[in-house]
C-alpha cells in the first residue's frame, strides 16, 4: 500500500467532484516492454489495495475486455503504429486500463517506451483518473495515495495531481513542470528548500512531494505552486 504523510485536514476536497487525475512524465527513453509490464502491474496493485479495485479492463478497440494474465503480451499488443498502420516500436507502446471499485474507479492511461529525445512534447506519459462512484467518495487521502503509487512505481521526473480548474489556469504544458494540489519533483530535476504560502513539502521515493491546502481555490494552487517553482530555480524538466 501507498504511504505519504497526510497533511491535509479537509474533509471535503475542492476538487472531489471534479474528476481529479494525476498526470506524469519521463524523460528516460526507450523502456522495454518487460520493463513497462512490470512497472505497469507494480502500479495497478498499488491503487487495487488503496482504492479496493474489485477488478481491472482494458481497451481493445472501442470496447473493453479483462485484464490479460500476461501483461508483457498486452504491452506489445499495443505497440504505436503508424499512418499506413504498419508497428512502430521505436515510437513506444500506448494503451488504457480502467479499474472497477464500491468508491473509486481508477483509469490508468499510459505511453512509454519511445527512443524520441528532446522533443518538444514528452513522449513518455501517465494518467491516473480518480473517477468518484457516489458523491463524496474522494478523500485528501486518495490525492496522497495515487501521488505515491505513481512515485514509487514508475519513476516519474515529474508529477502533478489537479483538477480541471487548475490546469486551465497554469497553463504549463510540455515539457514545464506542472501545478497541482500536489506536485511532485524527482530530485534529478530539482530540490525544494523555499514554499510560498501555506505549501507544505515531504520527501517521498526520490523526490519532493508539495501540497496544497484541499479547500483552496484554483487561482490561490496556482498561485502558491508556481511562485515555489519560481523561488527554486524551477520551470522545466530537463530533457
Amino acid at each position: 500500500m501507498s504511504e505519504v504523510l497526510t497533511v491535509n485536514d479537509v474533509d471535503r476536497p475542492v476538487w472531489g467532484a471534479a474528476r481529479p487525475s494525476l498526470l506524469a512524465i519521463r524523460v528516460d527513453s526507450g523502456e522495454a516492454p518487460e520493463w513497462i509490464a512490470d512497472r505497469t502491474g507494480a502500479l495497478l496493485n498499488s491503487l487495487q489495495s488503496d482504492y479496493a479495485v474489485t477488478g481491472w479492463n482494458v481497451s481493445v478497440g472501442d470496447e473493453w475486455a479483462e485484464l490479460p494474465d500476461s501483461l508483457t503480451d498486452f504491452v506489445l499488443a499495443n505497440v504505436v503504429r503508424g499512418i499506413d498502420g504498419e508497428p512502430e516500436p521505436e515510437s513506444g507502446y500506448s494503451f488504457s486500463i480502467s479499474g472497477t471499485g464500491p468508491r473509486i474507479a481508477p483509469l490508468v492511461r499510459i505511453s512509454a517506451g519511445s527512443v524520441a529525445v528532446g522533443r518538444r512534447l514528452p513522449a513518455r506519459r501517465l494518467a491516473v483518473q480518480l473517477r468518484e462512484m457516489h458523491q463524496g467518495a474522494l478523500t485528501t487521502n486518495d490525492a496522497d495515495a495515487v501521488c505515491a503509487a505513481v512515485a514509487q512505481t514508475w519513476n516519474p521526473a515529474t508529477s502533478e495531481f489537479a483538477d480541471l480548474a487548475v490546469r486551465q489556469l497554469a497553463r504549463r504544458g510540455n515539457w514545464k513542470i506542472g501545478v497541482g494540489y500536489r506536485t511532485w519533483i524527482s530530485t534529478e530535476v530539482g530540490s525544494i528548500t523555499h514554499l510560498v504560502d501555506r505549501l507544505t513539502a515531504v520527501k517521498l521515493a526520490g523526490g519532493t512531494l508539495i501540497s496544497a491546502p484541499d479547500d483552496w481555490p484554483a487561482a490561490r494552487v496556482v498561485e502558491a505552486m508556481t511562485a515555489t517553482l519560481r523561488e527554486n530555480g524551477l520551470d522545466e524538466v530537463p530533457h
